[in-house]
């Protein structure tokens, strides 16, 4: 499971932490890559635009770093 939510906005995917994710729509929230950006709902093409690189590249670090959650069922 993913602790990285997408939003498209601004002309790009931005990644964001799933907990700024599930603010109000019109709050302002950082996103990975650092741009501040408004949680919005999206049309249903602003899904085709491209992933912000910066975003992506920290989303693969935070995703593949093992939480304590995701490591529960091991104890």
């Amino acid at each position: 499971m993913s602790d990285v939510r997408w939003l498209p906005v601004n002309g790009a995917r931005h990644a964001m932490r799933k907990e700024q994710h599930q603010r109000e729509l019109g709050t302002e929230v950082v996103a990975l890559c650092g741009e501040v950006i408004t949680l919005i709902r999206p049309s249903e093409t602003d899904w085709f635009w491209d992933s912000c690189p910066e975003c992506w590249f920290v989303a693969k670090i935070i995703n593949s770093t093992p939480t304590f959650a995701r490591t529960l069922h091991r104890l």
